[in-house]
């Protein structure tokens, strides 16, 4: 109980955050932290600046554990029609595993007609039901246990379309 509990609040913070706009929108203060960060280094010698430039580690960091959010929404590749025995909606336009639990597609189509496809198909191949909710055209998400499986899905506007993630333990 505790892992579906577990999905589903990852779920609920994965859809909220989306809904919310953190991910597409910039953040207000992001503008004043720029002016700040300008102005305190327009303030130091080069010299100091070229030392702490050089001393900062290159790259993006891979921190374990850590979801590519981003990633998620914007799958490359070529769709396939069946993904750890779940299908994938005929319409998908792109596709891309990110790892073996974690699958996301871009479709054009609504949430609704998203979220009656999943409940169609995983009940005839035997996966209950155990959450769904819709954010008003936005998005949604659902949960499906089979034995000790759970299968989350979440919908979520993207450009041009929707973006189903399906997370799977």
């Amino acid at each position: 109980m505790s892992t579906i509990y577990k999905y589903t609040l990852l779920t609920v913070l994965i859809v909220t955050t989306l809904a919310c706009g953190l991910i597409s929108n910039p953040l207000s203060g992001a503008k004043n932290l720029a002016s700040t960060a300008e102005a305190v280094a327009s303030s130091m010698p080069i010299e100091t600046l070229q030392a702490a430039a050089s001393a900062m580690p290159s790259g993006v960091p891979n921190i374990p554990g850590v979801l590519n959010v981003e990633a998620y929404l914007n799958p490359t590749g070529k769709p396939v029609s069946d993904w750890n025995s779940i299908p994938i909606m005929p319409a998908a336009s792109a596709g891309q595993e990110f790892n073996k639990n974690t699958y996301s597609f871009k479709v054009s189509d609504t949430v609704e007609n998203v979220q009656a496809f999943y409940t169609d198909k995983l009940k005839a191949l035997g996966w209950s039901s155990s959450f769904s909710a819709q954010g008003g055209g936005q998005g949604g998400e659902m949960l499906f246990t089979k034995d000790s499986n759970v299968l989350s899905i979440t919908v979520t506007q993207a450009d041009n379309g929707l973006v189903v993630l399906l997370i799977s333990q």
